[in-house]
């Protein structure tokens, strides 16, 4: 008996690696809605819809217990994983570029939870690396992106606390000095991109996914793999129709958690 309630209980442990990288991807094309599906097996599962906000920007922070957004009236807020609903925190302010500076992407820093964004100005025609405080929605300004061709449409940290940008001027992934800006082109991606993208890292495989959007309704999701710098279609997405944002939790679904627990216990009950 104490045996197998110790299997159960390594069960549980384990629960976090094998359930990790669910994502959650956000569609501004037609009726908002919000897909949820496997990392590495997307399909067109749609979670909630008709949603009645837009966002170019999502990521859960580092516990993977909250989905943040900043919307498109500049309002930083949580996204509900029951309903998909938008709830604000406080508008964003400390916003140092011209009245048409955009949010882009947010991403959180596995190593300090910090919250960084991207922001693009078309007036300005720069793209701005920003740290924010997710209870109060004040940006501060790190850095201005240099070495790349300036349109960072979304951001993603590695699990090392590796910053990651792409660019869809050049269409390309770039490396980025999270203190400095300094990008890094590191391979072009072959679609000639357009509109919103998204894009997170999966801590579990260590790869960056995408959703690549190029008009009109078609576009792909994609894997990047840092360590050889290469980049794989995984599925077309054109006849989804959908110009999607994307976040991957770091951890598994409480839900999931929650079954693996009942069904121990139910094991345990049995025995």
């Amino acid at each position: 008996m104490k045996k197998f309630a110790l299997v159960v209980m390594g069960l549980l442990v384990a629960a976090p690696s094998a359930f990790a990288g669910y994502a959650y991807a956000f569609d501004l094309r037609g009726d908002n809605e919000m897909l949820t599906f496997p990392a590495a097996a997307p399909a067109e599962n749609i979670f909630t819809g008709v949603l009645n906000y837009d966002t170019f920007a999502i990521d859960f922070n580092t516990a993977g217990d909250t989905l943040y957004s900043i919307n498109t009236a500049a309002e930083l807020g949580t996204i509900s994983t029951v309903d998909g609903s938008f709830a604000t925190i406080a508008a964003v302010s400390g916003l140092v570029g011209s009245s048409d500076e955009n949010f882009t992407g947010i991403s959180f820093d596995p190593t300090n939870d910090a919250m960084y964004v991207s922001t693009f100005s078309a007036t300005d025609t720069l793209g701005r690396l920003y740290t924010m405080d997710e209870g109060t929605g004040v940006a501060t300004y790190v850095a201005d992106f240099s070495g790349n061709g300036g349109l960072p449409i979304d951001i993603a940290f590695r699990g090392n606390g590796d910053l990651y940008m792409h660019d869809i001027l050049d269409d390309a992934i770039y490396s980025v000095d999270k203190a400095t800006g300094v990008s890094t082109q590191l391979a072009l991606t072959g679609y000639a991109a357009g509109f919103a993208q998204g894009m997170d890292f999966d801590y579990d495989t260590d790869l960056l996914y995408a959703t690549i959007y190029t008009g009109g309704g078609t576009g792909a999701y994609v894997s990047f793999d840092p360590n050889t710098n290469t980049l794989a279609e995984i599925l077309v997405t054109t006849p989804w129709n959908k110009e999607m944002e994307l976040a991957i939790t770091p951890i598994p679904e409480p839900a999931t958690l929650a079954l693996v627990a009942l069904g121990g216990l139910a094991l345990i009950r049995r025995r």
